[in-house]
């Protein structure tokens, strides 16, 4: 009788842990903070990520640093596409993305991080916006990495 309660025990103690897990998971896709990002970010970054898919690199960049300041800088823009290219090779296809956080330091001010879904490994894309005075959101940096890991926080 004793080892039926504690298998019993055990049984509901691993399906309890399991429910939590999931439901922790669930409630948890739209990612932190991105409830106060304004839409118009989340559609730019959105359809990047969706002209990626397509695999067409220099519109992507194109089309998402419209205004910005990096537009401007040949060099850096060109280095971002081979740079792409090459995570592409090395992490394979881009599937899907999802939003991870966003960390607003003001109302003018937002990074935004996502996960892309790559066929063969994660990165991590990292995305900052500065709203203008002249011309609105204009993207002032993207980064981009194979330290998905770096999302796991310690507690």
């Amino acid at each position: 009788m004793k080892i039926l309660f504690a298998m019993f025990f055990l049984m509901s103690f691993v399906i309890f842990a399991q429910d939590g897990g999931l439901q922790h998971s669930a409630s948890n896709t739209q990612g932190k903070g991105f409830d106060e990002v304004p839409t118009s970010l989340k559609s730019r970054v959105g359809s990047f990520f969706e002209t990626l898919k397509s695999e067409d690199i220099n519109k992507a960049y194109e089309e998402l640093l419209q205004n910005s300041p990096i537009m401007n800088q040949k060099e850096d823009l060109n280095n971002l596409v081979v740079q792409t290219r090459r995570a592409i090779g090395l992490y394979g296809k881009i599937y899907n993305n999802e939003p991870v956080y966003a960390d607003l330091v003001s109302n003018s001010y937002i990074r935004l991080n996502y996960l892309g879904i790559h066929s063969n490994y994660p990165v991590r894309w990292i995305f900052t916006f500065y709203r203008s005075p002249k011309h609105d959101w204009i993207i002032t940096n993207i980064k981009f990495d194979d330290l998905s890991e770096y999302y796991f926080r310690d507690n």
